[in-house]
C-alpha cells in the first residue's frame, strides 16, 4: 500500500496522499513534509461524516468520489470500499488527467485490500 501511494506522489501536482478508515483513523499516508497528517485525517473525518449523514438524508448510502477545492489546492476522496484514499493536489493542477491516474490507484487499493 505505501508503494502505491509514493508512485502516485511522483505525479505532477500531488502534494501527498493518504488512506483513512470510516472512522478517520490513518491506515497508511505518503503526506510529505509540508502536511500534518492528523490535521489532514481529522478534517477528512469530519468531511466524511458530514458527506455520510447528508447522503443518508437523500436515501444514499456512499459516494464514489469527491473534490473539495480551497484556495490551496485540492483534496479527493475517492471511496475504496472498506477505506477511502485521500489525495491532496495543488490549485492548479489539470485534474482531468490526475484523476485518471488517482481512479487507478484507487482500483489497485481496492485489489490489493482483498488479497491482505
Amino acid at each position: 500500500m505505501r508503494k502505491i501511494l509514493q508512485q502516485l506522489n511522483q505525479e505532477v501536482g500531488v502534494k501527498g496522499s493518504m488512506v483513512i478508515s470510516p472512522d478517520g483513523l490513518v491506515i497508511m499516508e505518503e503526506l510529505g513534509e509540508d502536511l500534518d497528517h492528523q490535521i489532514v485525517a481529522a478534517m477528512a473525518s469530519n468531511m466524511l461524516q458530514a458527506i455520510k449523514n447528508g447522503l443518508g438524508m437523500l436515501g444514499q448510502d456512499k459516494f464514489s468520489r469527491l473534490i473539495l477545492m480551497s484556495a490551496h489546492g485540492r483534496i479527493v476522496f475517492v471511496d475504496i470500499e472498506q477505506a477511502c484514499l485521500l489525495v491532496v493536489t495543488d490549485r492548479n493542477l489539470n485534474i482531468d488527467w490526475t484523476l485518471m491516474e488517482i481512479d487507478g490507484v484507487a482500483h489497485r487499493l481496492k485489489n490489493s485490500w482483498k488479497i491482505e
